[in-house]
């Protein structure tokens, strides 16, 4: 465990790249707590999701479709590992989102259903999460550090090596991108 406080990120990743299967463990044990905060923000938009599925649900399923995607591509830093883990979740989370909104239901309701279970609320919330994923790259992943994962710009400056200036300029620009992509961002 004191291994794990005291390997960076990016050595991880340089290990991994190098072949050493046991980083990735290290790697998404050291990343875990950011990856259930993302998990969870994401899961917060979709309450028919939330009402049947927990943060740790979602996280397994998109740690799996990680593994999987970590054989075909090796992140060649830790923006683009912390982006891969972004896509797959917001992966798991629409794909179970929209398995929730086929279902059956009986007719039977008690309370009117939240804003986000309206079908048309669904289908804003994918456009805008499938708008993020054709971001430019830098784009992407300012929204996605920002949107998701919940860091600030001063932290993004740093990760990135770019100035506090500069992730502003991306994260407006990526904000009205998805403006024009999807219109008003859904509530949540």
């Amino acid at each position: 465990m004191d291994e794990l406080r005291t390997t960076s990120l990016h050595d991880l990743i340089a290990r991994f790249q190098a072949g050493e299967n046991s980083a990735l463990d290290a790697l998404i044990r050291r990343a875990e707590e950011r990856l259930v905060l993302f998990a969870r923000r994401m899961l917060a938009g979709f309450p028919a999701v939330r009402a049947s599925e927990q943060t740790d649900d979602i996280l397994q399923g998109a740690l799996m479709r990680l593994a999987r995607a970590l054989r075909q591509e090796t992140p060649r830093s830790v923006q683009e590992f912390f982006g891969l883990a972004a896509l797959q979740i917001r992966r798991e989370v629409l794909d179970l989102a929209r398995s929730h909104a086929r279902r059956p239901t009986v007719g039977l309701t008690v309370d009117p259903p939240a804003p986000a279970d309206d079908p048309r609320e669904l289908e804003r919330w994918a456009a805008l999460h499938e708008a993020v994923e054709r971001l430019p790259a830098d784009r992407r992943e300012v929204f996605g550090m920002t949107f998701y994962h919940g860091w600030t710009q001063p932290q993004i400056a740093e990760l990135l090596g770019v100035s506090e200036r500069q992730v502003r300029r991306l994260w407006i620009d990526a904000c009205l991108r998805l403006k024009q992509a999807v219109g008003d961002l859904p509530a949540g």
